[in-house]
């Protein structure tokens, strides 16, 4: 379990403090799956660098990596025994959680209730806004909308896991069949389906932190992009070297350089909207 006395670099925000460490790898919990090619990617890359650039974030009392499930496994793959993390109290109500919904190009009313039917579900026609709500109220595992249609899905099922295990065969079924998928917010989904950037989107249910810390400790996970953490600011480009990471240094040693270093560099908070290697919606701590 995660120590409540600071041990690394901590930075005080007005809504969640955070503290920065190297935390030992086996000692994480993920709970999402991993897609390989994405984990392969990162190892090809982290290996290039030589430097890991920002931290994941890990709720300190469980160890459950809320934000950085693949450079988890990359570096486990690479055989690093070190993470740089940044800790959070998950309990803290300012970190939120919210949803992804899978987004589809050229999909039919027709080909939506095919795919709903094959992963055992009921459809039913309804206006968006009531579909949206059963999904949320759980008594719809999911929804499907386009501009002219949207079809709730109901079908038994136990609970969130469950719920998200029927999502990835409706995805499967699509992915099968030709159609090409991405993601988005919930709040950005109608307005990409009504400008034709998508024709249809799936919603999805949002998870309770409970539900995820949970899920993660019974070594178990939930499947890619099943939850989207909002958090009040990011630290970011704390560019540490790869070798402090290989377990040469004990856990004491390897955090006092971990904390020098950051020591050492200036700080500079950037205000919601930036857009690096992608948007970040909070305000960031880069490290310079």
């Amino acid at each position: 379990m995660g120590s409540t006395k600071p041990r690394g670099f901590v930075i005080s925000h007005p809504q969640c403090s955070f503290e920065l460490v190297l935390e030992e790898l086996n000692d994480l919990h993920i709970h999402e799956e991993i897609i390989p090619e994405k984990m392969r990617e990162l190892v090809e890359k982290i290996s290039h660098d030589g430097v890991w650039i920002h931290p994941i974030i890990v709720d300190r009392n469980s160890l459950v990596v809320l934000d950085g499930m693949h450079r988890v496994a990359a570096a486990k793959e690479i055989g690093y025994k070190y993470i740089p993390v940044c800790l959070v109290d998950y309990r803290n109500p300012n970190i939120k959680i919210g949803c992804w919904y899978r987004m589809f190009k050229s999909l039919s009313a027709e080909e939506a209730e095919v795919a709903l039917g094959e992963a055992g579900l009921t459809s039913t026609k309804k206006a968006y806004d009531e579909a949206q709500r059963l999904v949320e109220k759980r008594v719809a595992v999911t929804s499907m909308f386009a501009r002219s249609w949207c079809i709730a899905a109901l079908g038994y099922t136990q609970g969130i896991k469950e719920r998200y295990d029927s999502i990835k065969r409706i995805e499967n079924a699509l992915l099968s069949k030709g159609h090409l998928m991405g993601y988005s917010t919930d709040r950005d989904a109608p307005a990409r389906v009504a400008s034709g950037e998508y024709s249809a989107g799936l919603m999805t249910p949002t998870v309770m932190k409970r539900e995820v810390l949970d899920i993660a400790l019974k070594g178990m996970v939930f499947s890619q992009k099943t939850t989207r953490h909002i958090i009040p600011a990011r630290p970011m480009f704390v560019t540490v070297p790869t070798d402090w990471l290989k377990g040469d240094l004990s856990p004491e040693e390897a955090n006092n350089r971990f904390r020098i270093h950051l020591t050492s560099k200036r700080v500079e908070k950037l205000p919601p909207g930036q857009i690096l290697d992608r948007r970040y919606d909070e305000e960031l701590y880069v490290f310079k």
